[in-house]
């Protein structure tokens, strides 16, 4: 009975998706929402589909070891009852983003902007761990002129209300936003040489003073969204079935879930495991711009496999254990 009143996150989140599952079964509704298979046609009812699901939560949980290393990051500053409420509410998100991804799986990969935009994203929060102060700038100008580059040249459009807009002129204002955030941070170090730690999380500068586990709680699903990219990008290319996609999903992040929880006292043991899940998100943020630069080009340069990303990532992380000094942070100072 314990894990029942420790975890009813996860059988709450069960019991409401099958219920949405047989309700589909029954009326298939879920068609008209998605290009996948879905309601009596899924394959989840037949032997080859529970296979599929075994391997798609085998999966998950293969792309995801960066995951659950940085998820245990962000958590592991509270004190252990608040970080299992971070991650067990913030489960609910998890299930609930990857149900909304596979509804808009077709629009979100064909979407290549969205991607690019991604993994700008992921390589921001590897570069604001390694570098600092006009470093980080450099990154950031770097990877957004390279994005702006790619989209000004491809013409990409996004329409709305019926208006085609381009898509370039947004990552030229990233590029000005992260030049004015250079300069705020400038003039913050000055009027404080030390400044005081606040409480919250850190994410790409995000903080909420006063609320740790509310910071904490945005900070997991914000970092779910951005990984779910790379699963349901592995998953389509083995299924198109919605429901055998999803579970395999669910069962993949429910085991994420627990390993992450375990990996907060692996942090403790090991603290050069937050530099290795860094340099992984690095590694997922390069491949995700790389491959939405490749598709938007319509070139094909070279195609990143799931398989040697993810076994790179292990690499990483095996070799993290036989190295016992943190990455320190570089500084334009030093």
């Amino acid at each position: 009975m314990g894990i029942f009143k420790r975890e009813w996150p996860l059988f709450l989140s069960a019991a409401a998706f099958l219920g949405i599952m047989i309700a589909d079964y029954n009326f298939g509704f879920m068609t008209s929402y998605t290009s996948l298979t879905s309601g009596r046609q899924s394959d989840l009812f037949v032997s080859a589909g529970l296979i599929t699901v075994v391997t798609l939560a085998f999966l998950e949980g293969i792309l995801g070891i960066d995951n659950a290393t940085v998820l245990a990051i962000q958590v592991r500053h509270l004190k252990p009852a608040d970080a299992h409420k971070a991650l067990t509410w913030g489960v609910w998100g998890a299930f609930l983003f990857r149900f909304v991804f596979l509804l808009a799986a077709g629009f979100i990969l064909e979407q290549k902007w969205i991607l690019g935009l991604g993994g700008f994203y992921l390589i921001n929060m590897a570069a604001d761990f390694f570098l600092k102060n006009i470093f980080l700038l450099l990154s950031d100008l770097i990877v957004l002129g390279v994005l702006t580059a790619v989209f000004y040249i491809s013409r990409e459009i996004i329409t709305i209300a019926g208006h085609p807009i381009p898509v370039w002129p947004f990552y030229s204002a990233l590029m000005i936003f992260a030049f004015v955030r250079y300069l705020l941070q400038l003039r913050k170090e000055k009027k404080a040489a030390k400044p005081e730690p606040e409480e919250g999380i850190h994410v790409s500068r995000l903080k909420i003073i006063g609320h740790p586990i509310l910071a904490a709680i945005i900070a997991v699903e914000w970092t779910d969204i951005l990984f779910s990219f790379d699963s349901i990008g592995a998953g389509v290319a083995l299924t198109r079935d919605f429901w055998v996609l999803f579970w395999g999903a669910f069962f993949g992040v429910t085991c994420l879930r627990l390993f992450a929880k375990s990996f907060i006292g692996l942090l403790e043991r090991f603290p050069q495991l937050e530099g290795a899940a860094m340099l992984a998100v690095l590694i997922v943020g390069l491949k995700m711009a790389f491959e939405s630069a490749q598709a938007t080009l319509k070139l094909q340069v070279w195609h990143i496999e799931n398989w040697q990303t993810s076994l790179l990532i292990i690499v990483i992380f095996v070799a993290a254990f036989f190295v016992r000094v943190k990455t320190p942070h570089i500084s334009a100072d030093e």
